[in-house]
């Protein structure tokens, strides 16, 4: 673990402490902000470092996927479909190579979303 990772985590632990007294102090979060010295800013800042934090960890690793062979744009992988909602294109071909389905919500990734997006994608649907 690199020094900026324990000082990081040094100052997570921290705040969590802060955040745990702000709530049993029964003050509003402005009030108990302006008594201890500290910008609500610096403290919403740190409460979502802190939910992140949570949020990763909670997580289950995710599997890399090998998606299919994508073929030659000239060749569509699946049937063209009729595009209706607008008047510059006539025909798209869909290219969606895995379905994920979140509570309750249906997400269809295509072959060249990277992996950090379906990362962000999943923690927005997830804890949303």
């Amino acid at each position: 673990m690199s020094t900026r990772s324990i000082i990081h985590q040094a100052t997570l632990n921290e705040w969590a402490s802060r955040i745990k007294e702000q709530k049993s102090s029964g003050l509003s979060i402005s009030e108990w902000c302006r008594q201890n010295n500290l910008s609500r800013d610096k403290y919403f800042y740190w409460k979502r470092q802190l939910k992140e934090e949570v949020v990763e960890q909670s997580l289950p690793d995710i599997v890399p996927l090998t998606a299919p062979p994508v073929s030659s744009p000239s060749v569509p992988t699946s049937p063209a479909v009729e595009c209706k909602s607008c008047t510059s294109c006539a025909t798209f071909t869909p290219t969606s190579t895995a379905r994920i389905l979140i509570n309750g919500v249906s997400i269809e990734i295509d072959s060249t979303a990277s992996e950090a997006f379906i990362r962000s994608l999943i923690k927005a649907v997830r804890h949303a």
